[in-house]
């Protein structure tokens, strides 16, 4: 009997054997000698865009974006148009009304009976609700298009949450924009969003830059071309922002998991060569220091795509900027293991409020008031903020509420239930549209 059980667990695990180097045979010896090959072609300019960009994935597939109502928008509420940049390309952006501006007129709109719902949001409308209520300019991360689930999301919470205006501009190469992406083009294509909503009668302090992930580092450049050019709007907001697209490229964890570069960081002078020959590098940290703008950076503690040390180190050197513009060097360098020197040094900026233990902590620091701001000098933004989400991952900041009752309290924003000149008739609402 025991030499019968031998015989078949020496055959089980023959078999198992069998099936594994097959496998690996199969599956794995080609990927092992495909890697060099990828890593080769991402060190040229085409394939290198296609992947830090992902673009070519346009999701939703096939979006109508003249028709917001079929992502579950009402009828009126959210607009589509397109402009046109400096150098003569198509972007495709959406401009979605404060809620409660939107209901006011739905309202009057329904106990009058003589129109059909959403009507009469005009272009007049929207334009008074653009000079009326702050307006968040919306940069997304890479892939998909500006009608994508999670975007979508923000914009409710944005409209909804803080009663504000929501413009979504789709860079070009994705949506329904023209052309192709790359660092220096979006910053064009950011400019001419920006521009637009100016040229719609908005003060620059009602604007607000919003950016998540790859978005992040298209809303800090717009913020530091601002200042060069004496523009300063209301805040720049940074959701799981990164320190450089070098940096986060060699963390970057696809589908939470999948760490493509990790066998090179074995290679220190080949990991180091591959980083010098990244194209489009969006250097958020060194924007950071030159911003006289505030600063509010959110990340989830459970963000496996961008990790939070990113954030960390962010504010860890607007606060370093704060004590002046020979102290920057003191800013730590958070590693993946240097949280310890990061509690030490945002310590003496103590945490904000109380009650967030369940949600997240909140670390706020105001530049020093002996600091005297002078042209060309390096001072840091005037007051930044870094909110870590404890259960947040990278594409869940969105959905917790300590990210807007945060952006709320920082950025001051304004608690105004309606937009003045709303009435309950319609002819108060057609002098709103003139």
């Amino acid at each position: 009997m025991l030499g019968v059980l031998m015989f078949l667990v020496g055959a089980i695990l023959n078999w198992a054997y069998n099936v594994i180097h097959l496998v690996f045979l199969v599956g794995v010896w080609p990927l092992i000698l495909m890697y060099p090959i990828i890593i080769f072609l991402l060190t040229l300019e085409y394939p290198q865009r296609l992947f830090l960009f992902i673009h070519k994935f346009n999701f939703p597939f096939f979006a109508d974006f003249d028709q917001p109502e079929v992502f579950g928008f009402s009828p009126g509420r959210c607009r589509n148009f397109k402009i046109k940049t400096p150098d003569n390309v198509s972007l495709g952006m959406w401009h979605i009304l404060p809620s409660v501006l939107y209901r006011q007129i739905t309202d009057a709109q329904e106990r009058h009976r003589k129109v059909p719902h959403g009507s009469l949001v005009t272009k007049g409308i929207q334009r008074r609700a653009l000079v009326e209520r702050p307006v968040f300019l919306y940069f997304h991360g890479n892939a998909g298009n500006r009608a994508a689930p999670t975007r979508i999301a923000t914009y409710r919470n944005v409209s909804e949450r803080l009663n504000c205006n929501v413009v979504a501009v789709d860079y070009r190469g994705f949506g329904d924009s023209e052309g192709s992406p790359t660092e220096a083009d979006l910053a064009i294509d950011a400019r001419a969003a920006y521009n637009w909503i100016v040229d719609q009668g908005v003060p620059h302090t009602n604007i607000v830059l919003l950016g998540h992930s790859l978005g992040t580092g298209v809303a800090a450049r717009l913020a530091r071309d601002l200042g060069k050019d004496g523009i300063f709007p209301r805040g720049l907001v940074l959701q799981a922002p990164y320190m450089s697209i070098p940096e986060a490229a060699f963390e970057y964890r696809a589908f939470q998991v999948v760490n493509l570069f990790y066998p090179l960081s074995f290679f220190p002078k080949i990991e180091e060569y591959l980083k010098n020959c990244i194209l489009d590098r969006f250097n958020t940290r060194s924007h950071i220091p030159h911003l006289n703008i505030p600063i509010l950076m959110i990340h989830g503690a459970k963000d496996r795509e961008i990790p939070v040390k990113n954030s960390q180190q962010l504010y860890a050197t607007a606060v370093a900027a704060h004590l002046g513009p020979t102290k920057l060097s003191s800013a730590p360098e958070i590693s993946l293991t240097g949280e310890e020197a990061f509690r030490d040094f945002v310590d003496k900026t103590e945490e904000v409020g109380g009650g967030f233990e369940l949600e997240g902590r909140r670390y706020v620091s105001e530049r020093n008031k002996s600091v005297r701001v002078a042209d060309g000098e390096v001072v840091g933004p005037p007051k930044a903020m870094f909110v870590e989400l404890t259960h947040a991952h990278h594409n869940s900041v969105q959905a917790h509420d300590l990210t807007y009752d945060s952006i709320e309290d920082f950025l001051e924003i304004p608690d105004q239930a309606s937009v003045t000149g709303v009435g309950a008739s319609n002819n108060s609402l057609s002098q709103l549209a003139e």
